[in-house]
């Protein structure tokens, strides 16, 4: 309840876990892996290929060859440092897009719950803004119109009331009184 007071009045929060859901960003962190894995081969190959090349056309660059080979363990850990920087970048933009989704899915929630006065609030920097902006105003739309047509129940429900006094049947009475009843069940699981 206080972090839902301290993100409607718009102040930062921060998430404490980076990995908020942990199946979507595993997937994405390992797109991304993969693309600059996939990339650091295919242009360490590609040098590879054009360097032995070129020797074979001036045979006395071959000692440049046999230093560039003997350099080997050095650029592949260079190349591992690379990928684990790659897998941190990745955790983070994966995350604030993650943060989001879960924030959209936890706000679905407490709204299919009854809760009409919820709207969903994301962190400056995160993705997904548009959306945000779209869900809460669908749920402003849904909100709005469900106050409209229980400020017409009300009256209803009101008018029933007078009239059911007003009658000499009690038969009559009774059943607008049990009709008045029953509209007043309408909406009553939903926090307008």
């Amino acid at each position: 309840m206080e972090q839902n007071k301290e993100e409607q009045s718009g102040q930062q929060f921060q998430r404490k876990t980076i990995l908020i859901k942990k199946h979507l960003q595993y997937k994405y962190m390992t797109l991304i892996f993969l693309s600059v894995f996939i990339a650091f081969l295919i242009v360490g190959l590609d040098i590879m290929w054009t360097v032995s090349k070129f020797v074979g056309e001036h045979p006395m660059l071959q000692p440049l060859l046999d230093d560039v080979f003997s350099m080997a363990p050095l650029f592949m850990m260079k190349a591992l440092m690379y990928l684990v920087i790659v897998i941190i970048v990745s955790a983070v933009i994966s995350h604030r897009m993650a943060g989001p989704i879960f924030k959209f899915e936890k706000s679905a929630k407490i709204i299919a719950s009854g809760d009409l006065t919820h709207r969903v609030w994301l962190r400056k920097g995160d993705q997904l803004v548009d959306l945000k902006n779209s869900f809460n105003t669908m749920v402003d739309s849904v909100h709005k119109s469900i106050k409209s047509d229980k400020t017409i129940i009300d009256g209803s429900r009101r008018e029933l009331l007078e009239e059911a006094s007003k009658t000499g049947d009690s038969l009559l009475k009774g059943k607008l009184e049990q009709i008045e009843g029953n509209l007043g069940k309408v909406f009553s699981s939903l926090k307008i």
